[in-house]
């Protein structure tokens, strides 16, 4: 980039002298400054950097060099697998360097010269070997689709979520519940009222018939069956003796 040429300024244009200076020395115009290409001579505004004597291209141009965009972007590093290509064997003419060179030092050969001209002269071709292990059968050689690795968590469906898909059924169980309700209710009782049980009831219902049928089978002589006990608390004694319970233990003592 180059500054403007300044060129020859004949006169100096001034402003006028304002009323309050006490001088009255001219002032350097706006647009002389602006056009002396001198960067000490610009003004900058508040909040705002001086402005440039380069001239310099539109705001909306792009500096530096352009590459060229690659040929294999993030999605393709990531989504595709390049299988392994594996090196093909060495042709026939392929020579053996160390026998090569364990036959030049039998022959005398003592520099590089010598062994150049040696070997326009002899030829040691490299001859490939059977032997070796069978190659091992790998899970993915019978199951293309075979996968390895351990098996992590599923995907969270987000579609699902933002959608509103489990409040949906939520809300489908719900209706379906209070219809049962309402046909629950709505159905002919005969004349009797259905009372349904809490847990509590249940349970205090439950202990009442097998403390009558313990007593029952005391009458008759029967020995109840002994609850299960560890052996080394079987002669210990109980240390809290709370009362037997009734029909009437939940009523408030007065």
């Amino acid at each position: 980039l180059k500054p403007r040429p300044r060129g020859a300024v004949p006169s100096l244009p001034v402003a006028p002298p304002s009323s309050g200076s006490g001088g009255g020395h001219p002032t350097m115009s706006e647009a002389f400054r602006a056009k002396s290409g001198n960067a000490l001579l610009q003004r900058d505004h508040v909040g705002k950097g001086k402005p440039s004597v380069y001239d310099l291209p539109p705001e909306g141009h792009a500096y530096g060099r352009a590459d060229p965009p690659d040929a294999e972007g993030a999605r393709e590093v990531t989504q595709m697998w390049a299988s392994h290509v594996p090196r093909g064997r060495p042709g026939p003419i392929c020579q053996d360097f160390r026998k090569l060179n364990r036959l030049a030092a039998q022959s005398g050969v003592t520099n590089a010269l010598q062994l150049k001209d040696w070997r326009r002269s002899n030829s040691v071709t490299l001859l490939h070997s059977n032997s070796g292990p069978v190659p091992k059968v790998i899970p993915s050689d019978v199951i293309p689709a075979f996968a390895y690795g351990r098996k992590s968590r599923p995907s969270t469906p987000i579609a699902s979520v933002v959608g509103g898909l489990y409040a949906q059924e939520y809300e489908e169980i719900l209706d379906f519940n209070y219809q049962r309700l309402i046909q629950e209710r709505a159905a002919p009782t005969n004349g009797r009222r259905i009372v349904k049980m809490t847990r509590a009831a249940k349970q205090q219902i439950s202990n009442a018939r097998s403390e009558r049928g313990m007593r029952e089978a005391s009458e008759a002589g029967m020995e109840p069956p002994e609850l299960f006990k560890l052996s080394k608390f079987k002669k210990v004694d109980s240390r809290v003796h709370l009362p037997k319970i009734t029909r009437s233990t939940s009523t408030p003592t007065l």
